[in-house]
């Protein structure tokens, strides 16, 4: 019986494939929907196979909303949102600071992860302009 690969290998090949056998063929157009599918995917990758990471937001926003961890970070996310819209942190408190600091560090490390050519002109960490 064959060993079948694991979602991490396959995702790793098809994005090799894509940028060593099918993106030098493309031209125009094609080849700009080419680097976009490119793109998604080595996102998918990298978002996929940080695990630390999502264990340490998981982990943090369970000490915002002082619950128990949720089961995936999506569900961490919503419940975190409908916190801010009920007003659950009060302005100027340190669990205000917390969550102010929570959501810089995400979105800082979303951004690295999206806009890898904006943030390699900057030459510096998105916090560091907050």
């Amino acid at each position: 019986m064959l060993d079948r690969p694991d979602d991490a290998t396959l995702l790793a090949l098809a994005i090799e494939t894509l940028q060593e056998r099918l993106l030098p063929h493309l031209k125009g157009e094609d080849k700009l929907t080419g680097l976009l599918v490119a793109r998604a995917l080595t996102i998918a990758q990298t978002d996929g196979s940080d695990d630390h990471a999502r264990q340490q937001s998981l982990a943090e926003i369970a000490r915002l909303l002082d619950t128990a961890p949720a089961k995936t970070l999506s569900e961490a996310k919503r419940h975190l949102a409908d916190a801010i819209r009920s007003r659950r942190f009060g302005t100027g408190t340190p669990q205000a600071v917390r969550l102010r600091d929570h959501l810089l560090h995400d979105t800082a490390a979303r951004l690295r992860l999206v806009n890898l050519k904006y943030m390699a002109t900057r030459q510096r960490r998105a916090e560091s302009s907050v």
